[in-house]
């Protein structure tokens, strides 16, 4: 079961579970206008505290599994510790094929008031080096929206590479929308630090 706590300079990434139904519900519920236009529309059930902890029994599953892991972000203290708990953003890796692909996907979402500050391109870096070091997988993508430029940006800055574009890919907000396809392979962090 993947169930290790990754940690960088400033954040704390928590393998989600059902204890953090309550923090997961907060996190989507003061976040809702902000993740609308890049998240699938959800039924009003979503946001309560039974949504998310529905949501978070599948992440149990999926993690006892080894075909996913949804991380909390959570803000780290000088003393190493977490802050106060509170969920500022959620960064997986989901769909993990193992045999000849050796793949996983990746995506993330931030609340507002931290976006900006680096805290997603800092969490996405270390989870790239947990899907590849830790998990052993060979390939990572993203598929993103290709006018959201924030998270194109921080797919670039963790040197993912523009592979096309899928039309009409995921249903976002009850549109059909086209993705920009981003991927990572091991070989490409040949070299780089970290």
């Amino acid at each position: 079961m993947i169930g290790e706590i990754l940690t960088t300079e400033r954040l704390i990434l928590k393998p989600l579970g059902l204890e953090d139904t309550q923090g997961l519900t907060r996190y989507v519920s003061l976040n809702r206008e902000w993740l609308d236009p890049w998240e699938p529309s959800h039924q009003a059930s979503y946001y309560t505290l039974e949504g998310q902890s529905n949501l978070l029994r599948q992440c149990e599953e999926e993690r006892r599994r080894g075909t996913g892991v949804l991380f909390g972000v959570i803000l780290r203290l000088a003393s190493g510790s977490a802050s106060d708990g509170e969920i500022i953003g959620r960064i997986s890796i989901t769909g993990i094929v193992r045999g000849i692909w050796q793949n996983g996907f990746v995506g993330y979402s931030i609340a507002s008031e931290f976006s900006g500050q680096g805290y997603m391109t800092e969490a996405l870096a270390r989870v790239v080096r947990f899907g590849f070091h830790d998990l052993g997988l060979h390939r990572l993508q993203a598929s993103i929206i290709p006018r959201n430029r924030a998270s194109v940006r921080i797919a670039e800055k963790c040197h993912f590479r523009h592979e096309g574009q899928a039309l009409r890919y995921l249903l976002i907000n009850n549109v059909w929308e086209d993705h920009d396809l981003y991927a990572l392979t091991r070989e490409d962090l040949s070299g780089r630090p970290g």
